[in-house]
């Protein structure tokens, strides 16, 4: 009777939200910069993510949402080269060919290879060296916005938790950022259910969205998950069988829901 009367309809009214958001996109548009920044001709937004890969499995609806904006230019910095299996040097060219779906060019995609930074979930990152990376990118490119991952950093890894104590860090206690404000925001991380609902996690992401004023909501439509599947594709060396069927039903190929942290 639950599933009848609850379940159902809930899923229901999920998947017709995710049409209308389709239809009318600008029912969850808002503004991602700060409002010093919003007269400014060309914006600049940065993804700050662990390993090769991150960009395709969790931030993808943003990455290909702003990549159709005239107005803005993104660059991505991977903290590490994704070494866990000896494999960084084939996991930085895969991400090189990854990132052009995103429109991005070779010059805007940072790859950091530092011991101090290893692709490894046992080893602690160091979060001062993490604040600092970010912070020198952040400077060196004026960026506008930052987009990362959260205090869970959505599968619990803790290199993906450590970019976000550093980015954090950065933009709470950096002094550039007093006088040159840039806007963060963490991606959401969701319980397992939700994070393999696809697209019937929609009501939620707009209970989210609906929450906050400072909230972000990007909504992938079918060829922007075309242009994340696409991007996944390029990295052949992480293609096991439970990271396609990931490609199939998690909400992060279609919904990304994030919070702003400054």
């Amino acid at each position: 009777m639950l599933v009848l009367h609850i379940v159902i309809p809930l899923l229901l009214a999920s998947a017709l939200l995710y049409l209308f958001v389709l239809w009318r996109p600008n029912t969850v548009e808002r503004d991602i910069f700060p409002e010093a920044k919003r007269g400014k001709k060309q914006k600049h937004v940065l993804f700050v993510t662990a390993h090769p890969d991150d960009e395709c499995m969790f931030f993808s609806p943003t990455l290909a949402a702003l990549s159709r904006r005239p107005d803005v230019t993104i660059s991505l910095l991977c903290l590490s080269k994704g070494d866990y299996d000896g494999q960084g040097d084939v996991r930085k060219r895969e991400l090189l060919k990854a990132s052009v779906h995103f429109g991005l060019t070779p010059d805007s995609v940072i790859i950091v290879d530092d011991p101090h930074l290893p692709d490894n979930p046992k080893k602690a990152w160091n979060i001062a060296l993490v604040a600092k990376t970010v912070e020198a990118v952040a400077a060196a490119g004026d960026v506008d916005a930052i987009f990362t991952f959260d205090h869970i950093g959505v599968s619990g890894h803790q290199n993906h938790i450590a970019v976000y104590m550093g980015v954090k860090h950065m933009a709470l206690t950096a002094q550039r950022f007093k006088m040159h404000p840039l806007n963060v925001y963490v991606l959401e991380s969701v319980g397992f259910a939700r994070k393999y609902s696809s697209i019937l996690d929609t009501i939620f992401a707009m209970g989210t969205f609906a929450v906050s004023r400072e909230s972000q909501l990007f909504v992938a439509d079918l060829q922007a998950y075309s242009t994340g599947v696409q991007a996944m594709m390029m990295h052949e060396s992480q293609l096991v069988w439970f990271r396609k069927l990931y490609l199939a039903f998690s909400r992060y190929m279609f919904l990304n829901t994030y919070s702003k942290i400054n």
